[in-house]
C-alpha cells in the first residue's frame, strides 16, 4: 500500500508527552480548533468513497496540507495512551473544550452560545471514551501499529483523488478505519483540553 505521500517518520515522530503536546497545541490551538479537523477527516473520507473527484472539496489544503499535518497528530498520539480517566460525576465542559472556546462562548452573553457548544461535544467517541480518550488510543494502536496507521492514511490522501472507488467489497474496513481515525481525533483533542500545559483550565488535573 505504498504511495506518493512523504510518512516523514524522522521529522514528525514524538519522544515524549512534551513534545506531543506541542504538536496538539499547534494544531488544536494555533491552526484550527476541533470542528474544522473533523470536516477535513470527514472530506477526504467522503472522496474516497465518492468516485467523483471534486478538486474544490480536496484542494489545496485538505488532501496536501490538512492532511500532512493530520500526520503529526496520528505521530503524537503514540504518546498519550497512559493519561487518566476522570469519573462521570466530574464531567463538565471544562474537560470538553479548551480555554480559547470556553473564553469565547461561556463567558460571553450570547443567545447562541451553548447551541455553538454542541459543535464541540464529541460525537464519535463512546461515553466511556469520552471520559477516557487514552483507553480509545491504546485501542487503536491494537487495530494497527504506528506505522500501519500512517501509511493507511497516506493511502486514503492519495486514493481520495481517484475518479473510482477504491472500496469495492472493502467498504467495512474502509469505513471503521475511518471511524478510527475521528475518533483519535476527538480523543487528541480531550486529553489537549484536559492535560494540556497551556491550558488554564488544567490547574485541577495532574498527569
Amino acid at each position: 500500500m505504498e504511495n506518493t505521500f512523504r510518512k516523514f517518520q524522522k521529522k514528525y515522530h514524538c519522544q515524549t508527552k512534551k513534545q506531543a503536546f506541542e504538536v496538539l497545541d499547534d494544531i488544536f490551538g494555533a491552526i484550527a480548533d476541533l470542528p474544522y479537523w473533523i470536516a477535513k477527516v470527514t472530506t477526504i473520507q467522503n472522496s474516497v468513497f465518492d468516485s467523483r473527484f471534486c478538486s474544490y472539496k480536496l484542494l489545496p489544503d485538505a488532501v496536501h496540507y490538512n492532511g500532512q499535518v493530520f500526520l503529526k497528530l496520528i505521530y503524537a498520539s503514540a504518546c498519550l495512551v497512559d493519561f487518566p480517566a476522570i469519573e462521570k460525576d466530574k464531567l463538565n465542559w471544562s474537560y470538553l473544550i479548551d480555554d480559547l472556546i470556553q473564553g469565547r462562548l461561556l463567558t460571553q452573553d450570547k443567545p447562541n452560545s451553548f447551541y455553538s457548544l454542541l459543535e464541540y461535544f464529541p460525537r464519535h467517541l463512546s461515553p466511556s471514551q469520552v471520559l477516557d480518550p487514552s483507553r480509545f488510543i491504546r485501542k487503536f494502536f491494537r487495530r494497527k501499529n504506528l506505522r500501519s496507521w500512517i501509511r493507511r492514511w497516506n493511502h486514503f490522501r492519495e486514493t481520495a483523488f481517484y475518479s473510482f472507488s477504491v472500496t469495492d467489497g472493502d467498504e467495512g474496513d474502509y469505513h471503521k478505519d475511518f471511524q478510527y481515525f475521528l475518533k483519535l481525533t476527538e480523543a487528541c483533542y480531550l486529553i489537549y483540553v484536559r492535560f494540556s500545559p497551556t491550558q488554564k483550565s488544567n490547574a485541577h488535573v495532574t498527569v
